[in-house]
């Protein structure tokens, strides 16, 4: 592991890409059903997806009924878990197909290694459940916009497994750029911890109680390795996952596109570096990145790792955090993270609400909101269309790091303008009959 803290990871058409799924007033897909009680599935029980189901099993009127993992020691002491905190004891599957089968349940909580988000979030709206997925979304763009597409078809409930929408401090701080305090928005700088080289290949027995061909699902069949068990495998691994550039910069590119639509303008043009330490190792994903923006109407972005950002950011704000998003407009500036935030003027964060009209939907518990959201058929706090958005950021800096040029995007359409080529890069093969679109 870096030096990031553990601890931090614990706490339809095209045309809907352009704005979060949303529809006329607060309910979606029906009539909500008061009193009812949310049935929950969990597919992914490591370290994320314990955590989460530790919160979920602390939400009133939710009950965990349902484990699926292909470590057996992972569903068993997740199931421990279930009865000592509910009181009874969850089916447990190896193969999440089998949970999904289940009509009884409503929602399922999706926390596996990050190629495995959409496959089996695709499987479970298609099996009639709601889902709350981690971040980040898919292993490409195509299946991003496939898993859009499947939630409005089905009508589900999405919730993004962004929490720092629940930081109450970040709201204000939105709001205070959605109405006006900073002025015209000309800039964003926004930065993550930088990922990690190394990881050994050396082959290993597949452990006792590992379903291995399962767990590697729709990846290229490789040998067992230590590592590739690891969470470091399934962030730093390029048949898993983008890497942090995705897996840690969701967070604050999820905060620069809260309640705003300066990427939605028309198409916008990305240029960067980046650096691949081991490119022969188990870790070889993009580790360090500095990629500019160049949105239409003119704002500019700028989105780095933690190695770039700390001596630019440490110029204007005192107390650094390894990750954010900043807000630079032509009367000040709003930078917001969860370890913190700061401004310009600090007299505006003292606000409790600021003046204007320009609100984002909000709520405290992000957990809570979940099964509300499934309960009522209410607009999720982070829908999809605001985690495909937030996600395409992150694959394209990568594109664009990987092409050595510029790439141009055009959101409306949902397609790489130039080069051409790269609309080639939107998929990849994918191992057996795995479900990507």
């Amino acid at each position: 592991m870096n030096t990031t803290n553990r601890r931090k990871f614990l706490t339809t058409t095209t045309a809907a890409l352009a704005a979060p799924l949303i529809l006329p007033g607060t309910r979606l897909f029906g009539a909500e059903t008061p009193g009812k009680t949310i049935r929950i599935g969990h597919i992914g029980t490591g370290g994320q997806g314990t955590g989460l189901l530790q919160n979920f099993l602390s939400v009133p009127g939710a009950m965990s009924v349902a484990i699926a993992d292909p470590f057996r020691q992972r569903r068993e002491a997740a199931a421990k878990r279930v009865k000592d905190s509910q009181g009874h004891d969850p089916k447990l599957y190896n193969d999440f197909r089998e949970l999904l089968a289940d009509d009884s349940i409503d929602a399922v909580i999706i926390a596996t290694p990050d190629h495995w988000h959409v496959p089996v979030g695709l499987a479970a709206v298609r099996a009639g459940k709601d889902v709350y997925i981690e971040k980040p979304l898919g292993h490409t763009l195509a299946q991003n916009k496939a898993m859009l597409e499947a939630c409005n078809q089905h009508q589900r409930i999405f919730q993004y497994g962004t929490q720092q929408r629940s930081q109450e401090l970040l709201k204000r701080g939105i709001e205070l750029v959605l109405n006006g305090y900073i002025g015209d928005i000309q800039r964003i700088e926004v930065w993550a911890p930088a990922g990690q080289g190394g990881g050994s290949l050396a082959e290993i027995p597949v452990p006792d109680g590992l379903d291995y061909d399962l767990y590697i699902g729709p990846a290229p069949m490789k040998p067992c390795s230590a590592d590739r068990l690891t969470s470091g495998g399934s962030w730093y691994c390029s048949d898993y996952a983008l890497g942090f550039i995705a897996g840690w910069g969701a967070h604050p590119l999820d905060i620069a596109i809260w309640g705003l639509d300066y990427d939605q303008k028309g198409p916008f043009k990305l240029r960067g570096t980046g650096t691949f330490p081991t490119p022969d190792a188990l870790f070889n994903t993009c580790a360090t990145w500095d990629v500019n923006i160049d949105f239409a109407g003119g704002i500019k972005m700028h989105f780095m790792s933690d190695d770039h950002a700390k001596t630019i950011v440490s110029e204007y704000r005192k107390d650094w955090c390894g990750d954010g998003t900043t807000f630079f407009g032509s009367k000040g500036w709003v930078s917001l993270s969860r370890g913190g935030v700061a401004a310009s003027n600090p007299e505006w964060l003292k606000l409790r609400q600021c003046e204007g009209d320009q609100r984002v939907l909000y709520k405290n518990r992000y957990y809570g909101a979940f099964v509300e959201s499934v309960r009522e058929r209410s607009t999720s706090v982070a829908p999809i269309g605001d985690a495909v958005r937030s996600d395409a950021l992150s694959h394209l800096s990568l594109l664009a790091i990987k092409s050595g040029g510029e790439v141009v995007w055009d959101p409306k359409a949902y397609r790489i303008i130039s080069p051409e080529a790269l609309n080639a890069e939107m998929t990849q093969p994918v191992r057996g009959d795995w479900k990507q679109s």
